[in-house]
């Protein structure tokens, strides 16, 4: 029998994992949101939650934050020849921050609207911190 290690196949070993869960942590600790996500580039979902009274499939969530990135990613190069950073969709009763980590992309959800910059802040700090987990490889 062959052991697979969580995340293995995206390169992500038990050290990263120690490294990557305070990061979340602190998006929890410090954003108003109801969603949270880890994901690859490519859509694999790595890591989810949500409150209990916000239900949201996290597949779905997790395939939006893709689908978004993609297109975003896109979007961008053929606009600007950058990277992504962030993307952020909003509507009168909640928002959508999906930011670019690097290998990784974070994706929250949120209804409070007022707290949407800070979101957004907490999340910049926490994906500058993620992508250097994997810097130089």
């Amino acid at each position: 029998m062959i052991k697979v290690q969580f995340g293995s196949d995206l390169g992500i070993n038990n050290d990263d994992i120690e490294k990557i869960s305070p990061q979340i942590t602190f998006i929890t600790s410090n954003a108003e949101i109801e969603a949270i996500a880890l994901v690859s580039q490519d859509g694999y979902q790595i890591a989810f939650s949500a409150l209990p009274n916000y239900t949201v499939d996290s597949d779905a969530f997790c395939g939006l934050a893709s689908a978004l990135t993609m297109t975003g990613r896109s979007t961008i190069q053929s606009l600007f020849q950058e990277d992504l950073s962030e993307i952020i969709v909003r509507a009168n009763d909640g928002y959508i921050v999906v930011t670019n980590a690097g290998r990784l992309v974070i994706a929250s959800a949120g209804t409070k609207i007022d707290t949407l910059m800070k979101t957004v802040q907490v999340m910049r700090i926490a994906a500058k911190n993620l992508m250097k987990i994997f810097e130089g490889r």
